[in-house]
């Protein structure tokens, strides 16, 4: 409420007394608040007493989940450097004093009108200058309610204080449109970047064209990519470990690939025919350090083919095959050569299928891995196209004898243990068989089937076979271990 003013310019009695009460509030917040801190310090019985160095190593163990949270959301997720500042003076300039605490940050660009967007890049730039000069971490978004907005709504300035510590991006995941991508350019060459991380909106379609550079390309030795075309990222791939790649196009997978003689894991989804065919190179690319090997949703026909004939992988020790339209015998065939030709010394093999291929082919493909360990297929609930193919592995395995010198390996010798996901089972009479031979005694079988039915001598067989100490499992439903029916109730 406005107070008067009559008289010469001097209030009312009223308002002279309620600006007197007001001023003493004032002087009484002031006074409660120096109060409170000294009640903090008085309390804290360790942190201010240490060294400095070691008061600022107990603020590192206190970092949490909560860290990797936006710095714009409400006080009760503030990060934890906030948190530690709030106790007290004491303990508010120790964690500015501490880079470590300010390395680590994450946020989404705000909405045009919110109230942090004025104060964002000053909070930006604060953060980052009491990182010090250590390597960052970074997590920049926007939300998905934009449509590709331009920089000058107000989010250059973010962009550019960004920019200002660009050659101490360690990890660092943007979550951007293809524009500001671009405009990450950085005032200096990332020198210590390892980990770089570029996705479109998650729900959007359209791959589209980017473009990232450097005045030097830098090196990461982890790179993941979506929903954007490669070509115009200019990143030097031979330094290359882990690589993700997903909704982009075939004959830029093929090039990454090719130039990065270092990777070891590979993960492609999405991936769509190439812009240019003709540019795609007929050669073989051989990598021998390669080990695991994820494929997932390629639906396109003439990409699966071209990506599996121009691999040679002879260290390839884990598979992942997901969501891939393999119904066709040609596309097993394929698969099935591409191990031969790498001389296939997999361990791990995960099938995640809507659509069963024939009984023979699956049964001829896993006959190329003879050195299987581990082996897990999983279908839909509710579509029994795969049941033939589940139990011919059952029976297979309960007729197949060991591997022994001079004579050809018996089916999947080597397998440690095996997941089976789907509609419904017909072989559980084959399990008893398959612990009756001395080289599957240790195999570790679960399966769970949306029904499962068996008969109750069966059933204690089965339970028999538990008590003896089998790691066997037999769920009924839709997730490990949630079913009515549990044989194994350990597993959760």
């Amino acid at each position: 409420m406005a107070h008067c003013s009559i008289l010469e310019g001097e209030g009312c009695l009223a308002c002279k007394e309620d600006m007197q009460l007001e001023q003493k509030i004032q002087e009484l917040q002031e006074r409660r608040r120096k109060l409170r801190t000294k009640m903090n310090e008085n309390h804290d019985s360790f942190v201010l007493k240490l060294p400095p160095e070691v008061s600022s190593y107990i603020f590192l163990l206190s970092m949490g989940e909560q860290d990797t949270c936006q710095i714009a959301c409400d006080e009760e997720c503030l990060p934890t450097p906030f948190l530690l500042g709030a106790v007290c003076s004491g303990w508010r300039q120790l964690a500015r004093s501490t880079p470590a605490l300010w390395t680590r940050l994450a946020f989404t660009l705000p909405l045009p009108g919110s109230e942090i967007m004025e104060d964002l890049p000053d909070l930006v730039a604060d953060w980052l200058e009491r990182s010090g000069g250590m390597p960052l971490a970074l997590k920049v978004s926007l939300p998905t309610t934009y449509d590709d907005p331009p920089l000058d709504i107000g989010h250059a300035p973010v962009i550019d204080a960004l920019n200002q510590h660009s050659r101490r991006w360690c990890d660092v995941e943007f979550n951007l449109p293809s524009d500001y991508i671009g405009r990450l350019c950085g005032s200096s060459p990332p020198e210590k970047l390892r980990d770089l991380s570029i996705n479109a909106d998650v729900d959007d379609e359209h791959i589209r064209p980017l473009t990232f550079r450097w005045n030097a390309r830098p090196g990461p030795t982890k790179f993941k990519i979506w929903g954007f075309l490669l070509e115009g990222v200019d990143v030097a791939w031979g330094n290359l470990v882990h690589l993700n790649l997903s909704c982009t196009t075939f004959d830029g997978v093929l090039q990454v690939i090719r130039d990065a003689p270092l990777l070891e894991m590979c993960s492609l989804s999405f991936i769509s025919p190439a812009m240019d065919k003709y540019r795609i190179p007929e050669i073989l690319i051989r990598h021998p350090y390669l080990r695991t090997l994820h494929l997932l949703c390629i639906e396109q026909t003439d990409v699966l083919p071209k990506l599996i004939n121009s691999l040679e992988l002879p260290s390839l020790e884990s598979w992942t095959v997901g969501f891939i339209e393999w119904g066709e015998s040609v596309v097993l065939d394929i698969l099935t050569s591409f191990l031969k030709r790498s001389g296939c010394n997999l361990k791990n093999l995960n099938i995640e299928q809507s659509r069963a291929p024939a009984v023979e082919d699956f049964a001829r493909f896993l006959q190329a891995a003879p050195c299987l360990q581990h082996l897990r297929v999983t279908r839909p609930p509710y579509d029994s196209s795969w049941t033939p193919v589940m139990d011919n592995i059952l029976e297979r395995i309960s007729a197949s004898p060991a591997m022994q010198t001079g004579h050809t390996a018996g089916f999947l010798s080597d397998l440690q243990s095996l997941q089976l996901f789907g509609c419904k089972l017909n072989a559980w009479a084959c399990i008893p068989l398959i612990f009756q031979l001395p080289h599957r005694k240790l195999l570790k079988l679960d399966i769970n089937m949306e029904s499962v039915t068996i008969g109750d001598d069966l059933l204690e067989e089965l339970v028999q076979l538990v008590d003896q100490g089998i790691e066997l499992g037999i769920y009924e439903g839709s997730g490990l271990g949630s079913g009515r029916l549990t044989i194994r109730d350990d597993v959760t």
